[in-house]
């Protein structure tokens, strides 16, 4: 019993550990980006624009509310290449059209439509898209205390491109690809959408969430905080800016 009793204690503690190292890091990762957004500062309505690439932004520890990015650019450079398959202008501008004119919705909006309803496919069929989905669901009602007619509303995995469209100007600009004027151009017309198709920051939120299971395959524990902080902290930029562009 006594060894048993360790053991627990001793689990405790490296729990502790770990959460206290945890804060200490957003911490010191919030220190950075107050720091860049006073070296960088932009007037309110690109600030509003930028909001719709939130997600993305904070999943890397990087400011939503300034166009600079803390990672030096070497490593974007060979990020976008591996992952986007950017390189260059034109690759750079073939890649954002898609994202606003396609994007992956094109082809998982139907699949989403499918699960909502309540049909099931074997891992053959959607690999581990499903699993995702069912995991996202559980996760947010249980980190984010969201209800089932929350994601009722939600049909589309649209947020998840236009998230991503948002930051892939944002980083195309930064490494000389497009100019500024072009990255703003790409951003506002996917605020722009995403302003007409969303009807609050937690709809955009879960389909942001949806996009990423369903279309990446992926489990949505590590952009859970990212759900809290955007959606739950008082001086988050979605807190700050309204969905709806016009409000």
């Amino acid at each position: 019993m006594k060894i048993v009793g360790i053991i627990v204690i001793i689990v405790i503690l490296l729990i502790f550990g770990l959460v206290t190292a945890s804060k200490r890091i957003e911490k010191k990762n919030k220190k950075l980006r107050k720091e860049m957004e006073m070296a960088n500062p932009l007037p309110k309505e690109k600030q509003h624009l930028l909001a719709y690439g939130a997600n993305l932004s904070l999943y890397r520890s990087e400011s939503p509310r300034i166009l600079p990015v803390k990672v030096d650019h070497e490593t974007l450079k060979e990020g976008l290449s591996s992952v986007w398959d950017i390189s260059n202008p034109e690759e750079a501008v073939q890649t954002l059209e898609w994202l606003l004119t396609e994007g992956h919705r094109a082809k998982f909006d139907q699949l989403l439509t499918a699960l909502q309803a309540g049909q099931t496919f074997t891992e053959d069929e959607v690999g581990k898209s499903q699993e995702c989905y069912e995991s996202a669901q559980e996760a947010i009602m249980k980190r984010l205390s969201f209800e089932k007619a929350d994601f009722d509303r939600v049909n589309t995995i649209a947020a998840w491109d236009f998230d991503r469209a948002v930051n892939i100007a944002r980083w195309s600009h930064v490494l000389g690809y497009i100019t500024e004027d072009q990255a703003w151009g790409y951003i506002e017309r996917a605020a722009d959408d995403a302003s007409r198709i969303f009807h609050s920051w937690k709809d955009y939120f879960i389909s942001f969430a949806f996009g990423r299971a369903l279309a990446y395959e992926g489990y949505i524990y590590d952009i859970i905080w990212n759900g809290k902080e955007l959606l739950g902290e008082a001086d988050s930029i979605w807190n700050e800016f309204s969905i709806k562009r016009s409000a």
